[in-house]
């Protein structure tokens, strides 16, 4: 079983390894959308906590809007898991922004936002947080969650970091530990948002994502390939998870002035 883990292992870095070089190679450059208007940590990308009446804000909130009538009392939506195909497609800026517009509109609803992506986490560097231990040493069995949770200074919302980045990502993800955690915080919180690693280039998602109740897939305009998303959707549906829908990021269009004084 050693030298099969190992061998899954192997070939996941190698993946990552391909992706790294090909992001590099087609670098994208991204600007800010939101001006600062406090002093915060906060990236300006997360538009939703800076501009909350920004148009891309607004997007935020149609998602939140889209979603609600898939709930249903027999069978609620309280855990999603937000992935992607490939690396570098928005999904943690989607994530994090995602979380902030449900924090804010929900009526004093507690969201718990979840960095689960060890690998590659960016979580923390997108709300300011400085290294803490999060779900790696959760997991790990080495901190208990009540140590790990953060708040960020947004009311409703409570952030668990990824943690110090594990050599064992995908056996701590598919452990006994992360189900009762989802569990136990289910209980506690509202609705609770995973940052999910991308689907394609490893298995975590497929891992955990079965006792999700639903999963949305992050695609970026003019990058994704077609045969890429189809290949997610594959996987996705063989880890029979329940496919809520896809973020399109990385829209460009242009809104006249006067227009966007009435948004």
């Amino acid at each position: 079983m050693g030298k099969f883990t190992d061998a899954l292992r192997k070939a996941a870095d190698e993946r990552l390894s391909r992706i790294d070089k090909m992001d590099q190679q087609t670098q994208v450059k991204y600007e800010f959308v939101a001006r600062k208007t406090v002093e915060s940590d906060i990236d300006p990308r997360i538009v939703a906590f800076y501009d909350p009446l920004s148009p891309v804000t607004e997007q935020y909130r149609a998602l939140r809007t889209n979603m609600a009538p898939l709930s249903t009392p027999s069978k609620q939506i309280k855990t999603v898991a937000i992935t992607s195909s490939t690396h570098s497609e928005g999904k943690t800026i989607s994530a994090v922004n995602f979380a902030v517009i449900m924090a804010k509109d929900l009526d004093n609803k507690k969201v718990l936002l979840i960095d689960a992506d060890m690998r590659r986490s960016k979580v923390s560097r997108y709300l300011g947080i400085p290294a803490h231990a999060g779900l790696a040493e959760v997991l790990a069995g080495t901190a208990e969650v009540d140590e790990c949770l953060l708040h960020v200074g947004i009311d409703n919302l409570t952030v668990l970091p990824a943690g110090k980045a594990p050599a064992n990502p995908a056996e701590l993800l598919a452990s006994v530990r992360m189900k009762e955690l989802v569990n136990k915080t289910r209980a506690r919180f509202d609705f609770i948002i995973i940052d999910a690693p991308p689907i394609v280039p490893v298995t975590d998602v497929a891992i955990f994502g079965g006792y999700m109740d639903g999963v949305l897939m992050v695609v970026q305009a003019n990058r994704t390939q077609k045969g890429v998303i189809r290949h997610a959707g594959m996987l996705i549906k063989q880890a029979q998870m329940n496919l809520l829908g896809y973020v399109l990021t990385d829209i460009r269009y242009h809104i006249p002035s006067y227009i966007y004084r009435y948004l």
